[in-house]
């Protein structure tokens, strides 16, 4: 029986058809290079508290949790920084009200046991493709995640997921449009994480207007680049956005989210 991805995206954020989701951005975890043994557990929970609340208060549709702050990345996040991971987003989730999701940076099987263990309803990361670049070689081996989803009944969890090269070149030869053709066909996404127009690039010129054009059925979201100037131009092509540094404090990544900017985002997406 084919699935219908649009329901499925739908029906996982509680009907919104078009989710703004903010991005929870944890610390630097334990063992990864830029870790601060001063900043404590309990601070880093209470921090992302804060975060979730301005989040919920304004009205975002979801939040993902994300570990940015752990580069440069592996594939495998390894033993201490996923307790540390896996701790803090059950204590931070204990206290969201809208869905959820995570996301472990090159990751994927990490990834898919968190969400399971915490009760996330969606996961984004590389769940495909081969890239070289910054990270050394990354290859993804579908079969192997899903069937690990599978093993541990994570299946219904919607799997978002990119094939764009993240800091580096794609090994696979075929174009965006070959690729964006034939993956969802072979692979149970939930929908693709795509990127935002390239600088100086027109919206409709982008790889999500591109995308959503051919294969209007498969759910999308904007994976980054989102920002006030942009959004409801943007949102006519995409299905999720997944917002981050745009409403930090300063505007920039590993800063807390300011107040001020999240609202200045939501109200732009909204109106």
């Amino acid at each position: 029986m084919q699935r219908d991805l649009m329901a499925e995206h739908v029906k996982r954020f509680n009907g919104v058809s078009k989710p703004i989701i903010g991005c929870l951005h944890l610390r630097a975890l334990p063992a990864t290079p830029m870790y601060d043994p001063n900043y404590s557990i309990e601070q880093h929970i209470a921090d992302l508290k804060r975060e979730a609340h301005i989040l919920m208060d304004l009205g975002f549709d979801g939040a993902v949790f994300a570990n940015e702050a752990d580069y440069p990345y592996v594939e495998n996040i390894g033993p201490g920084a996923l307790a540390a991971y896996t701790h803090i987003v059950s204590r931070v989730a204990e206290e969201l009200t809208i869905p959820f999701g995570v996301g472990i940076m090159n990751d994927p099987v990490s990834a898919i046991s968190v969400a399971k263990a915490v009760g996330a309803t969606f996961v984004r990361g590389f769940f495909c493709g081969q890239q070289y670049g910054n990270y050394g070689p990354i290859i993804k081996t579908p079969g192997e995640i899903f069937r690990y989803a599978k093993s541990i009944g994570a299946e219904n969890i919607g799997i978002y997921t990119s094939f764009e090269p993240h800091n580096g070149s794609s090994i696979d030869s075929r174009t965006f449009e070959e690729i964006a053709g034939s993956l969802y066909k072979d692979v149970p996404v939930a929908g693709y994480s795509l990127n935002g127009p390239k600088k100086g690039q027109a919206i409709e010129d982008s790889n999500i207007a591109i995308c959503k054009k051919l294969y209007p059925n498969i759910p999308i979201s904007f994976n980054n680049g989102a920002n006030p100037s942009n959004i409801k131009e943007m949102l006519k092509y995409c299905d999720m956005v997944v917002v981050g540094t745009t409403l930090k404090k300063d505007h920039y990544l590993y800063n807390p989210i300011d107040y001020d900017n999240a609202k200045e985002f939501i109200l732009a997406a909204r109106k």
